[in-house]
C-alpha cells in the first residue's frame, strides 16, 4: 500500500470512529485501562462485583471488613499514542506493520476527537528520530495527526535507526505532566523495555498494541540465497530462507521477543492487544475496549 492509499484508507475509517467513541466513552473512558477514573472521591464497603485490586487494605484494617476506594470520573482526558517508525514496521506480507500501527492510531485520535479528548503522539525509530507531537483538541487537531501517522517513518535511503523502544517510554515519562491515557504501538522486536514500562505504567494509564506479521516467524521457503541488512541493526547477512536450523532460529527469535513482551506486560499490569495485516482495527479496538470496559 503507498502513502496515498493509506491517506484515502485513514480517511474512510472517519465513518467507523463513532463506533469507537461509543466504546471509549460508554460509562468511563478510563475503564478501558484500569475500570475507573483517576481522583479519589470516598470509601465504600467491598461488593462481590469488585476488582479485588481495588481493595484499600488500611481501611479494611481499621474497619475490621473489606472497603475499596471509589473514584470521580474524569472527563479532562489526554490520549498519548507512541508509535513505534523503525524499519522492522515497514514489513508485512500483507499491509505492513506501520500501515496497521496508522490505521489504529488514526482511528483513535479521530474517535477521541468527537468527544473533546486531546489526542497526542510521541513517534519513534524513524529517519527523524524521535517526534513528539503536543496533545491537542478538536477535528483539526485530529487530522493534522493522522496525516502524520500516514507518513513514512523510515524511509529508504535515510539511514537506520534502531527501534529505541526504553528510549521512548522514559521520554513519555518526562513529556507528560499530568496523568494520561497511554498506548504504545509496536512490534515489540527489541529489548531492554521492561523497566521503562513499568515506570509509565506507575504514573499513567497504559495499554499495549502488539503489531504482528506471520512472516516474522519465517520468511517463504525460496530456493535461493539472499543478501540481507537486519531491519533494526542493519548488520548485513547472508540468508539461506529453505535452511532447517535459519527457519527454526527465526520462530524461536520470534517466540522470545512475543515471551520478553508478554512478561513485561504482566509485570507492569499492562493490558494488550494484537493485531496483524488481516485484522479488521475498527472491530477489534471496539472489541479491545469493550472488554476491559465490562472486566
Amino acid at each position: 500500500m503507498d502513502e496515498a492509499s493509506l491517506r484515502e484508507r485513514i480517511r474512510r475509517l472517519v465513518f467507523a470512529a463513532p463506533a469507537l467513541s461509543e466504546a471509549l466513552t460508554s460509562g468511563n473512558f478510563r475503564s478501558a485501562f484500569k475500570g475507573r477514573g483517576m481522583d479519589f472521591e470516598s470509601l465504600r464497603e467491598y461488593d462481590a462485583t469488585d476488582d479485588a485490586l481495588r481493595i484499600d487494605w488500611n481501611a479494611t484494617a481499621r474497619f475490621g471488613r473489606p472497603y475499596v476506594k471509589t473514584y470521580r470520573d474524569d472527563r479532562d482526558l489526554t490520549l498519548y499514542l507512541i508509535i513505534d517508525e523503525s524499519p522492522s514496521m515497514d514489513f508485512g506480507a500483507g499491509r505492513s506493520k506501520h500501515e496497521t500501527a496508522a490505521l489504529a492510531g488514526s482511528l483513535l485520535a479521530y474517535a477521541c476527537s468527537l468527544n473533546g479528548v486531546r489526542a497526542g503522539a510521541l513517534f519513534f525509530g524513524g529517519a527523524a528520530g524521535m517526534d513528539s507531537r503536543a496533545p491537542a483538541e478538536g477535528p483539526g487537531a485530529a487530522r493534522t495527526l493522522m496525516e502524520r501517522l500516514a507518513d513514512q517513518g523510515s524511509p529508504k535511503g535515510q539511514g537506520v535507526r534502531a527501534s529505541d523502544l526504553g528510549g521512548a517510554l522514559s521520554a513519555a515519562v518526562s513529556i507528560l505532566k499530568r496523568r494520561s491515557l497511554v498506548l504504545v504501538v509496536s512490534d515489540f522486536m527489541t529489548t531492554g523495555y521492561s523497566l521503562p514500562l513499568a515506570l509509565l505504567a506507575r504514573r499513567h494509564d497504559v495499554a499495549a498494541l502488539r503489531v504482528h506479521d506471520h512472516l516474522d516467524e519465517g520468511p517463504p521457503p525460496l530456493g535461493f540465497s539472499l543478501r540481507v541488512a537486519d531491519a533494526e541493526s542493519g548488520a548485513p547477512r547472508l540468508v539461506v530462507p529453505r535452511s532447517t536450523a535459519y527457519r527454526e532460529s527465526r520462530a524461536g527469535s520470534a517466540k522470545a521477543a512475543r515471551l520478553e513482551w508478554l512478561v513485561a506486560l504482566s509485570a507492569s499490569k499492562v493490558p494488550y492487544l494484537e493485531m496483524d495485516s488481516a485484522t479488521d482495527p475498527v472491530e477489534a479496538l471496539v472489541g479491545f475496549f469493550g472488554r476491559r470496559r465490562g472486566s
